[in-house]
């Protein structure tokens, strides 16, 4: 089933906003994508991880719009070890999206930005585990190399406007 990670991931998010009531702040996600840039598989990656999904989900300063087309590698099913990287991609996904729009201080969607932390964030985690190999990602950096990734991205952007989006977090 193409979807199941994606709407295990999801589930565990609405969990965990229900574990605190009280909100991320703007200074604490900023804190928490820094610990994911410095380090993705550092020790309080996983904690900084939780944080910056929590803060996509609640804050309204972000919109982040989820899906196959910018998340492509969150479409299948794996064994658990490898779930969890791809969760942590997924993660470095949002941090580079929330960074962009919280810089620009405009609530607009930027999947370039976050599929250039994705391609930085498989790097680091591509050092400490050599044979991890996520075809959807190495695609990623195959259309960064080749100059088209940017292009891509302000075509999902525009096809995002005309559509009404429903798969908003």
């Amino acid at each position: 089933m193409k979807l199941r990670l994606l709407a295990v991931i999801f589930l565990a998010l609405l969990g965990l906003t229900a574990a605190r009531a009280e909100p991320v702040t703007r200074r604490e996600a900023v804190a928490a994508i820094k610990v994911l840039e410095t380090d993705i598989t550092g020790p309080d990656a996983e904690q900084a991880a939780e944080t910056v999904m929590r803060f996509g989900k609640e804050s309204d300063a972000v919109l982040l719009i989820i899906g196959e087309e910018t998340m492509p590698w969150m479409q299948t099913d794996v064994p658990p070890a490898e779930g969890k990287v791809r969760w942590m991609l997924m993660a470095a996904y949002c941090a580079g999206d929330i960074k962009a729009q919280l810089e620009k201080r405009r609530a607009e969607d930027d999947p370039y930005r976050g599929w250039l932390a994705v391609i930085k964030a498989y790097e680091q985690i591509r050092k400490k585990q050599p044979r991890i190999s996520i075809p959807e990602v190495e695609e990623l950096m195959e259309k960064e190399r080749a100059g088209v990734l940017k292009d891509e991205a302000d075509e999902l952007i525009k096809e995002q406007q005309k559509q009404q989006p429903d798969n908003m977090v």
